[in-house]
Parts: structure tokens; sequence; C-alpha cells
């Protein structure tokens, strides 16, 4: 019931009161009370005691109402608070939103351990929050999406994987991240520079201190030997990035084989018989596969004749077979 109604109701109660005891006794009562001296009819005198319980229920009801009205106003801000958080936890974010109610305040502790999982069938009501929830799983299935709007932090691992979406479509892009790359190391920077090698001149690669490793190694290599690509190498650049990646004997025989069609058999050979010399045996190989490719047998006769044993036993095999005649397949051969 509400307050209105029940003054109302109350108010026809003390009234029918009044008149039903002033029907049978009209007379009056005087109240004396600390020297003061009040003169009114007994029926009035009945309903006093009803009209006092009436104002004290009033007042408890207003003060139960407001009390209400005002967790009605603070539900209704978690509700929106929850539903903010819900759409940045979406997206990554770390969320720590103060509630005001007992019960979000313990659903917005379990949001704060929740991540959102996008190989999950999920349907939100809420606008923003569904259109939150539709951007994440864009960005787990490799799609690139603004994300702008959204204001979310450098370090949110949603963004990182965007960025790394949008240097699939956008190579480009990789001079961007690679400008504000403070950690190398991280999974952005690498995949920047990733980017940046399939596009970029040696030169423009060089500027910038990333480790080189067998991967990047290769497909530096695979450019430089591309007739169509117009990137290049020097020949001390390739020798630094061997020692950097710690190249072993199959890496300097698969160099022999590739690096052959660039270079003028003078070149070939004075690069390969100063790797053998400064690495040993990790590209002997590679040296006498030179040599043999360009049917310089005497040489390698003497270099296995002064040698160990143990040593180029490989190119041993296939000397003797072929001072007997026997043709083989070296590359195949040496690949075992």
């Amino acid at each position: 019931m509400g307050i209105k109604r029940y003054f109302l109701v109350t108010l026809i109660y003390m009234l029918a009161i009044g008149l039903y005891v002033y029907s049978f006794n009209g007379e009056s009562y005087t109240l004396e009370l600390f020297g003061l001296s009040l003169s009114l009819p007994i029926a009035f005198w009945m309903v006093v005691p009803i009209l006092l319980l009436v104002i004290a229920s009033i007042g408890h009801l207003v003060f139960y109402n407001f009390k209400d009205f005002l967790y009605k106003r603070a539900l209704k801000k978690d509700i929106e608070l929850f539903q903010e958080a819900a759409k940045n936890r979406i997206l990554g974010e770390e969320v720590n939103t103060s509630y005001k109610t007992d019960g979000f305040k313990f659903v917005g502790k379990v949001l704060q351990c929740m991540r959102f999982d996008a190989t999950l069938p999920t349907s939100f009501i809420e606008e923003e929050v569904s259109k939150a929830c539709a951007v994440a799983v864009s960005v787990a299935n490799g799609n690139y999406e603004d994300l702008k709007k959204y204001k979310l932090a450098k370090t949110n691992p949603m963004v990182i994987q965007n960025s790394i979406n949008r240097l699939k479509i956008e190579p480009r892009f990789a001079l961007e991240v690679l400008k504000n790359c403070k950690e190398i190391d991280s999974e952005l920077c690498r995949k920047a520079y990733d980017a940046l090698i399939d596009f970029a001149s040696f030169n423009e690669i060089k500027r910038y201190d990333f480790p080189q490793d067998k991967r990047t190694f290769r497909r530096m290599m695979e450019r430089y030997l591309d007739a169509d690509d117009s990137f290049d190498m020097d020949i001390k650049s390739i020798e630094d990035m061997l020692e950097q990646f710690n190249a072993d004997r199959a890496d300097y025989l698969e160099l022999a084989r590739e690096i052959k069609i660039k270079l003028t058999p003078d070149a070939l050979i004075a690069l390969f018989e100063k790797l053998y010399n400064s690495k040993g045996n990790v590209a002997a190989d590679a040296y006498l596969y030179v040599l043999y490719d360009l049917q310089m047998i005497d040489k390698i006769r003497e270099l296995i004749l002064n040698s160990d044993p143990e040593d180029f036993v490989k190119f041993k095999t296939i000397m003797f077979l072929r001072d007997h005649g026997k043709n083989i397949d070296i590359d195949k051969f040496l690949r075992v």
C-alpha cells in the first residue's frame, strides 16, 4: 500500500472512531500538563493515540521507502558498471570496479578472475557487450579490428594480437611497430621483424638490432637468391649471421649448394676457403663440395692426403668411388 493511500485510509478510520465516540459522549476533557490546560472533546482525545501511531508508521514507511530507493539506484548503477566491466573483461582488460550492492561485490570479484574464451558460443542481450564479444571473437580468429574507441592498454593481449593480425594484411605496419619496440624479445616485436624481412632492404633490416637465428637467415637467403627480388646482402654480413646463430655442418653445406648460383667461382672459393680456415671441420664439407662442384679435384686430393683418418670420411669415400669409375649423386650422399 502506498503512503498516500495509507494516510487516506487511516484518516477515514480516525474520523469514523471520532464520530462514533462523539455519538454517545459529546463532553469535553481538559488536559493539564506543565501548567498548561487544553480542553477538547473526548472523541478527539480518543483519536490522538491513533494519530500518533499513524505519524510514526508513516515515518517508518518513508524511511524504508527512501532506503529502498537508494538500494534500487545503487543496483541500477551497479548493473551499468558490471556491463562496462564485462565488456572490458571480454576485451582483455583488467577490471577493478567497485560496487555498492553485496551481490555485485561478489560477482565483481569473480569477474576479475575470469577469461573470455572466444571458442565458446556466446550470446549477450546488452548491445555494447555483444559488440565487444563479436570484436574479441574476430580478433581471436585472426582478423584486424579497429580498437581505438575502446581505449585499451597497449599491454592488453588482445591489442597485441590485433597488431599481429594487422601485420599479416599490412606488412609495412611493421615499421611503426618496430619504431616503438622496447623489448625486442616480445612476440609483437618478433612478428614485426619477421614481416620486415619479407619486404625491406637489407640495409633497412640491419637498422634493428635483432639477434639473428637460422629461421631469419634462411628467409633472407631466399630473397637474396630470388632473381626477381632486388634484395642484396654483402658477403661479410652473411659470414656474421652464420656466426651469430652458430651455424653447423648442414648449414654451411646448404649455403654452398644455394649460393653458387649467385657468386663467381673465384668469389665462391674465396668465401668457403675463408670459412674453412676459420671454422675448421664444421665448414669442411661445404668447402670440399665447392671444390668438387668446380672440378678442382687436385685441391681436394691435397686436403684429403694431409688429413687425419677420421676427417673428410664422406669425401674420401666419394673420391674412392670416383677413382673406380663409380658416379654418385654428391648432394644426396652428403645429406645422409
